[in-house]
């Protein structure tokens, strides 16, 4: 029998040898035509043989085959669920980054899509699938990893979560992995995330990336249907585990974190908070001096305040106000070193933000906004010992640069400046959120350019999620966080990508058969 290396060095996966069978033949394969490959997780049946096709099919064939399924009646949902599991299925999640992006950009690709007009709607699909087959080469070249079948006894359901919780603290991962397949056929799916939200955000190290994975996965299932959700989860936990204890990365190992002291402060003054901490308007003063206070301050110190502040009788200090200032510290800190590490500023703050927003228990919700914090804080340390350093620009100090009246105008002063002078781009563009409040066209401009431009997975994670935290934070911030946004998207003088060029006319000739 051929290994799962042999097949796909034969089919011209990681060797770009074209398939000498037409696209009318090639998406005629079924599971049961594939070579067996009893190794690899087996997906549900009715996703199984377009996973296998993305998988199977070379690169350079990949739009023409994808564009064949869509006319034979792939639905968009399919569609997404299958690039998704495809990544699941053959890339590591250990680490939980690089290579492995081509997972978490399913979830942005599928939000820039439904934001899309219609003619746009399909070509991030078409990106993530391309970026895919590329993940899947390195992959392929560095260690051909594959989501085998569960090994050894599922724990029965009423031990499964006492022997998850046991196996995540112990960094155990064949442990972890048969507990979260027994959650998974036992459990809700609700009552599961809100125990995976704690474990998601305890360990920063790789940039945020456990967050942003736990969020995209849970996010992506809700899309796609929580009948995936068992391999999903299991590759979830293999990237949760990555590292173990006592790994130094990004200036940290798990022990010298804000984890340890959060979640003994969520232990001991959890049930001494003020009854209204979730439900305070926005005070901007208050945002304002937490996003002070984390300039300079130890995680430890920070958050044992905000803490504080929480619990008095006196204080008006709330989650909003809070959140109002890991969102405007994120974009603070990609404004002060643009790059990658800023860009995860933002979307792990996006991430930990949604799990807020979407945890069941008020103890989850404490420990997530803690660690929100104090993760603003590792980044800053982390990024100041880099050798660019931190400038001094002030996210909540910004000033507003005279655009044009005209909104339209207005808007591509804007995106004139983007990728040649970031801080009056930054400067217009909070004009234009101050000018133009109930316009959307700096972001729908956004949209069409990344749909058109964009060339990595940032490209898509970054904007996605610095717009949906200006639409979360009070609108007195929304200006200044739109001013973040313009540090990483494209401009107008960014070059249309090639790549994109040749999707588009894919859809174009799907769309011109559709409507003979």
């Amino acid at each position: 029998m051929a290994t799962r290396r042999q097949f796909l060095r034969r089919t011209g996966v990681a060797g770009g040898f074209v398939l000498a069978q037409r696209v009318s033949d090639i998406a005629l394969v079924t599971a049961s035509d594939a070579p067996l490959m009893p190794e690899l997780v087996q997906f549900r049946p009715d996703i199984e043989p377009i996973v296998r096709l993305i998988e199977d099919t070379p690169r350079e064939r990949c739009f023409d085959m994808v564009a064949d399924q869509l006319r034979r009646g792939l639905s968009y949902r399919r569609f997404v669920a299958a690039l998704f599991l495809a990544g699941i299925r053959n890339v590591s999640p250990q680490p939980p980054g690089f290579k492995f992006h081509c997972v978490f950009v399913i979830q942005a690709a599928h939000q820039m899509s439904v934001d899309l007009p219609m003619p746009d709607r399909l070509l991030p699909l078409f990106w993530a699938l391309d970026n895919f087959k590329l993940s899947q080469e390195k992959d392929l070249d560095e260690g051909d990893f594959r989501l085998s079948p569960v090994r050894g006894r599922i724990p029965a359901d009423g031990t499964a979560w006492s022997e998850f919780h046991a196996a995540m603290q112990d960094w155990d991962e064949e442990r972890a992995d048969r507990a979260i397949v027994g959650l998974v056929r036992t459990r809700g799916a609700f009552e599961i995330m809100d125990q995976l939200w704690q474990y998601g955000a305890r360990d920063f190290r790789n940039i945020g990336h456990k967050a942003i994975f736990t969020a995209n996965a849970w996010r992506t299932l809700q899309t796609i249907g929580w009948q995936h959700a068992e391999p999903v989860l299991r590759s979830l936990v293999l990237g949760l585990l990555d590292f173990g204890r006592d790994v130094q990365r990004d200036g940290f190992s798990f022990q010298n974190q804000c984890y340890l002291s959060n979640a003994e402060l969520v232990r001991s003054g959890g049930t001494r908070l003020r009854a209204d901490w979730t439900s305070g308007s926005h005070d901007r003063q208050a945002a304002a001096d937490i996003v002070d206070a984390m300039h300079s301050g130890a995680a430890a110190d920070v958050c044992r305040d905000i803490l504080s502040g929480l619990q008095g009788d006196t204080s008006h200090t709330s989650a909003a106000d809070i959140w109002d200032a890991v969102h405007l510290a994120g974009g603070e800190l990609m404004m002060r070193q643009p790059g990658i590490y800023g860009i995860h500023t933002v979307t792990s703050a996006s991430a930990l933000r949604y799990a807020f927003d979407t945890a069941g228990t008020p103890e989850t919700r404490l420990l997530l906004t803690l660690q929100a914090v104090g993760w603003l804080c590792q980044f800053r340390a982390f990024m100041s010992a880099k050798e660019a350093g931190l400038n001094e620009t002030s996210i909540t100090r910004l000033t507003a640069l005279e655009i044009p009246a005209d909104a339209a105008q207005a808007a591509e002063s804007v995106f004139a400046d983007i990728g040649r002078d970031p801080v009056a781009a930054a400067g217009k563009a909070m004009s234009f959120a101050i000018q133009h409040e109930q316009s959307d066209l700096m972001e729908s401009t956004a949209r069409a350019f990344i749909a058109r431009k964009a060339t990595d997975a940032h490209d898509y994670k970054y904007p996605v999620a610095v717009f949906e935290d200006a639409g979360l934070v009070s609108a007195h911030w929304r200006p200044n966080m739109l001013a973040a946004a313009a540090y990483h998207v494209p401009g107008s003088a960014t070059p249309d990508s090639p790549l994109m060029l040749r999707a588009a006319e894919v859809i174009r000739g799907l769309e011109g058969r559709a409507s003979n």
